[in-house]
């Protein structure tokens, strides 16, 4: 009796576990989270526009590291405290190519257009593509990581 109950508790848990796995979503994004993840980006471009600390601070994770191609790290602090002097953009875009997700992970790939104003009044083009990782926390989606050219 007593190995009966054992392989019915194993086969339950065992059940219950195949059903939490499965009910996390695994590959390409679905629509609802690719919107999430392109209004997440779109926030993140007009609030660098707007030098908007306070709407970065609440898109970006605190924990928030970019890596470029030469290997500089930056952090969501740098980010931050950098905005009063980064130069101002005066156009700026950002086109979501592909996304995927592994339960509350999504990664996505996307190019970006901005129009940086220079202090002599000259404009620098900037287009470009990145990598992103965002992580669903508590039930929003944050810009949790990224590797930039």
């Amino acid at each position: 009796m007593k190995t009966l109950t054992t392989l019915l508790t194993g086969i339950l848990i065992g059940s219950a576990a195949t059903a939490l796995i499965g009910a996390v979503p695994v590959g390409p994004a679905d629509q609802a989270t690719k919107q999430a993840l392109m209004t997440v980006k779109n926030g993140i471009v007009a609030g660098h526009q707007n030098k908007d600390r306070a709407a970065l601070d609440r898109l970006y994770a605190d924990d928030y590291t970019a890596i470029d191609a030469k290997g500089a790290i930056r952090s969501k602090q740098n980010l931050l405290d950098a905005l009063p002097t980064d130069a101002a953009i005066v156009e700026g875009k950002y086109d979501l190519i592909a996304a995927r997700r592994w339960g509350n992970i999504a990664v996505a790939t996307g190019r970006g257009h901005l129009v940086y104003r220079n202090p002599d009044g000259s404009t620098r083009v900037s287009d470009y593509y990145s990598f992103n990782v965002f992580e669903q926390r508590d039930g929003r989606w944050l810009y949790s990581a990224a590797f930039l050219p």
